[in-house]
């Protein structure tokens, strides 16, 4: 698409070539979409000059740098924004690390030549946010050199006080270790020189890891290191570590805007929204001195050629160049449980390509061009010439009239609004997973010796040389020796009262007569089990066969990367359905951690095979989201999906179950109304449950019903004691997903009094990011006063109220109006606890967090966290009464069990608490 070939944006190249930088600035009016991101990619195509592209808000930053990309644009780096105020100068700070090298790139005389073609989105929050000025991130640096006197203590007492942190091995910017004369340093940002007689003396951009030894205080060789074998590679002659805590001083900070090039063009895509949101955020925060405003951004940038593109004129029309972008909301389609949309959506833009306008159809993956090619192929056998199906992420189409040139991607054809993750880097890591949790002091079990107390671990020399050993004392002082290659004997001890327990005696038949005990009263747990086992094995289940090329078409067009757990997980499900024995299987995974991706893909395994698909979840809300989630993922693919619950009126529930009945719908989503006598189906093949622990006794026994000869998939983050004490007895088949996805960070805990400052702070650095806030208040009686209070505290946020027995009308707007966006703060009660996924909401307080359990905490605290940002989960004390002492061990647990994939220990833990 030659861009050029349009008159308007012609005049724009010629008007930016001849611009004076400090006269005047380009004005455009008219684009739509994702059309002014295509707009930059060609001017730094043409004029080959750095662009500044400042937007509104932070997520509009991430969206063009995609959008920049898949347009063309090889080098595009995001200035990024601290979401609510400046962060303590640290040196894992990955924010910092990546002002720090783009101001590093662009005051460097080695690397300033190479920011011709760099286009740096950011959005205004990240420019009223100061830098370094160049010449302090010199100073402040620690200059290292091969051959040159330094000592390593000084070194180290350097790496300290400028923000790194100490650790054992290093895996993370910011972190150093030192052993003996070798010290390591993984720094946020070095620049380097390479040990290579052609490349003497000329700096190297980035040096990471690096390691250093010493002889004496003498600096013997610097080395790069490779840190998923911690080998060193690369020699180096010189490494340059900047501080982290540079620029944190009044005169030591810059504009962002000065430290540009002088030949930059500084494009503002919706100036009149820029200059409101950068207004706004001033004013919100409470320390706004060290900030810089408005009035000096716009100052600054009149140094510079400029180019103003908006969807309306704001001032005279006179000023402004006319381009003509028309948005492609004609070919949008919403998900519906009928696929036959989503064909007429193609259906017309093949119309469109054959009568001589040219579509670009951009696509996530290869898997979603393979199948809309076949979708294509099906309506008019062959794909137009003028329709091209590409690879690429774009976040909103456009037409353009004068090219006769229709953009558009995947997801807005399809009602897909999928979000972009950013993927962190991940490395294999040492499983040292059980290690890590045993403490000096701890109870441990030893499947031979019976409990016994951890005393740590020692290096013993033995007949084959040195070796760890794990020391445990059992009574009367005996002590054992267990290597670490045994570890699988040793597990912690889960005790079932406040006591300390009693240590065994090693050498008598206690211990022995102890597990017998226990054996047999298990024995009589597993006789139902048994019995409903040997019914599944005589009665047979269904023998699912081999994927096919549409299954796998399914599991492709997956939009982010697999974690390994997910794909083990996919094939043990697969392998059980492919049994001739009735699957009954537990898929335990934390929270956002990718379980319904993987009910999904048995549920198309069945669907294909052409049987019935039941979803049972336990509230309404998440009986909507699951609706949505199912429907945009199977919208390539011709299955009818239904819902019902409460939203649904009496004539619509009698039409979706009489279809249900006559095998008319592939996959029916419901809560316990699901297990009414008159639901009936003509096949059902598949039950998927979610959160079982939240069924009655009542629904539990028809679903051993249900169980005899169909398969079952069970989903939880916080498996029930009794659920998951059969799946650790080999009752059931366990499957765990420990592997957080790419993006996710863990979400940082407090517990902490009632505090109306800190509730107010909180909502408002939300609010900067264009986050949202749950404000769980489980008290229906005064709800409505909880939300005046906190309609007071934030006075231009938008709240709403949500609760269970409210109107489901009114129910149903307030969920829909938060998960759209269109409310800010959500005063609800344990409504929302079950998967609930509304990734823009980042924050959320919860009221008498004492009167909570462990699992339920830790559901509702899952409610956050699930996209790129940090999230932050409040433990609201009350002022009033006095916590007691096992609500006081639960918080306690919440709080240390913070980090991702936290459910599995929390439901441990939670066996211990209630003494189950």
């Amino acid at each position: 698409m030659e861009l050029g070939r349009d008159k308007t944006v012609a005049k724009i190249i010629s008007r930016l070539q001849t611009a004076l930088p400090d006269k005047g600035v380009v004005k455009v009016e008219g684009t739509w979409g994702s059309f002014a991101r295509l707009l930059t990619a060609y001017i730094s195509e043409k004029l080959s000059r750095p662009i500044l592209y400042i937007l509104p808000h932070i997520e509009d930053a991430d969206k063009a740098s995609d959008d920049l990309k898949t347009f063309g644009c090889k080098d595009v780096q995001i200035l990024p924004a601290w979401e609510g105020e400046e962060e303590l100068a640290d040196a894992t700070d990955e924010t910092r690390t990546e002002r720090l090298k783009l101001v590093s790139r662009l005051s460097s005389p080695a690397t300033r030549p190479s920011s011709i073609g760099l286009v740096i989105p950011a959005s205004v929050q990240a420019l009223c946010q100061p830098i370094p000025k160049p010449q302090a991130l010199q100073e402040s640096s620690l200059q290292l050199q091969k051959d040159k006197e330094a000592s390593p203590e000084n070194v180290v007492t350097w790496l300290i006080d400028n923000g790194f942190e100490r650790v054992e091995q290093i895996d993370m910017q910011g972190q150093f270790a030192r052993r003996g004369g070798i010290v390591d340093i993984y720094a946020p940002l070095a620049s380097s020189g390479v040990s290579h007689p052609l490349a003497e003396n000329q700096p190297q951009a980035m040096a990471g890891a690096v390691r250093i030894e010493f002889f004496g205080d003498t600096i013997e060789s610097i080395r790069q290191i490779d840190l998923d074998t911690q080998r060193s590679c690369q020699q180096l002659n010189t490494v340059n570590i900047i501080s982290a805590k540079c620029g944190t001083t009044a005169e030591q900070r810059e504009l962002f805007i000065n430290i540009l090039p002088k030949d930059t063009i500084i494009v503002f895509e919706e100036p009149v929204d820029i200059e409101e949101v950068a207004r706004v955020f001033y004013e919100r925060l409470e320390s706004s001195g060290q900030l810089y405003n408005w009035t000096n951004i716009y100052n600054a940038a009149g140094k510079y050629t400029q180019l103003h593109i908006s969807r309306f004129a704001t001032a005279k029309t006179d000023d402004y160049l006319k381009i003509d972008i028309k948005s492609v909301q004609r070919f949008e389609h919403k998900a519906t449980s009928a696929w036959a949309g989503h064909k007429e959506a193609l259906q017309e833009l093949a119309a469109e390509a054959k009568q001589g306008k040219k579509v670009f159809l951009y696509c996530e993956s290869a898997a979603e061009i393979k199948r809309v090619d076949e979708i294509i192929r099906e309506i008019c056998a062959e794909i137009p010439a003028n329709l091209k199906l590409l690879l690429g992420f774009i976040h909103q189409g456009f037409v353009i009239s004068s090219l006769n040139t229709i953009i558009i991607s995947h997801h807005e054809l399809f009602g897909q609004f999928a979000l972009r993750r950013i993927l962190r880097p991940a490395r294999a890591t040492a499983p040292i997973d059980t290690l890590s949790d045993l403490q000096e002091g701890d109870y441990v079990v030893h499947a031979s010796y019976g409990i016994g107390k951890f005393l740590g671990i020692k290096t013993i020399q033995d007949k084959k040389g040195k070796s760890e050993y794990l020391t445990i004392v059992y009574a009367s002082g005996a002590k054992i020796q267990v290597s670490v290659n045994n570890i699988a004997l040793v597990q912690k001890f889960i005790g079932t009262s406040p006591k300390r327990p009693t240590l065994s005696k090693v050498g008598s038949k206690r211990w022995q007569n102890q597990k017998e005990k226990v054996a047999r009263s298990v024995r009589d747990l597993a006789a139902e089990l048994l019995e409903l086992q040997a019914k599944r094995q005589a009665l047979g289940g269904i023998t699912y066969g081999e994927d096919s090329n549409w299954q796998r078409e399914f599991e492709e067009s997956f939009p982010y990367q697999e974690t390994p757990d997910q794909t083990k997980t996919c094939e043990e499900i697969k392998a059980d359905m492919q049994e001739p024995v009735a699957m009954d299987r537990l898929l335990c995974g934390d929270v956002g951690y990718g379980k319904t991706e993987l009910a999904m893909r048995a549920a198309f395994k069945a669907i294909e095979n052409g049987k019935q698909v039941a979803v049972l979840v336990p509230t309404t809300v998440l009986c909507v989201q699951h609706g949505r989630t199912f429907t945009e993922r199977f919208v390539d693919f011709p299955v009818c999906i239904e819902v019902l619950n409460r939203f649904k009126t009496a004539k619509e529930a009698r039409d979706i179950i009489a279809r249900t009945k006559a095998g008319k719908v592939d996959i029916l989503i419901g809560t316990h109304r699901l297990l009414s006598g008159d639901v009936r189906f003509k096949d059902l093949g598949l039950v998927i449950i979610d959160e079982e622990q939240r069924f009655g006794v009542e629904h539990k026994e028809r679903l051993k019903k249900l169980r005899i000869n169909v398969d079952i998939l069970t989903m939880t983050a916080t498996p029930i004691p009794r659920t998951l004490h059969m799946s650790l007895l080999g009752l059931r088949d366990i499957s765990s997903l420990a592997t957080a996805p790419l993006d996710r960070r863990s979400i940082a805990t407090s517990v902490i009094p009632y505090n109306n400052e800190l509730i107010k702070k909180s909502i408002y650095r939300e609010l900067n990011r264009q986050g949202q806030v749950f404000f769980l208040h489980n008290r229906v009686r005064t709800i409505e006063k909880k939300a005046w209070e906190i309609q007071n505290l934030a006075k231009d946020a938008k709240v709403a109220i949500a609760h269970g027995q409210m109107p489901k009308s009114e129910l149903e707007k307030a969920m829909i109006d938060f998960v759209l966006g269109e409310t800010d703060v959500l005063v609800c009660t344990t409504i929302i606890e079950s998967g609930l996924d509304i990734p823009n909401a980042n924050t959320i307080f919860i009221n008498d967090a004492d009167r909570f359990g462990l699992a339920e905490m830790h559901q509702l605290r899952g409610r956050v966290g699930r996209y790129k940002h940090r999230a932050y989960a409040y433990m609201l004390l009350p002022a009033s009464r006095p916590i007691t002492p096992t609500a006081a061990r639960r918080l306690k647990a919440i709080e240390e069990y913070s980090h991702l994939g936290a459910g599995f220990r929390i439901a441990l833990r939670d066996l211990e608490i209630r003494g189950a």
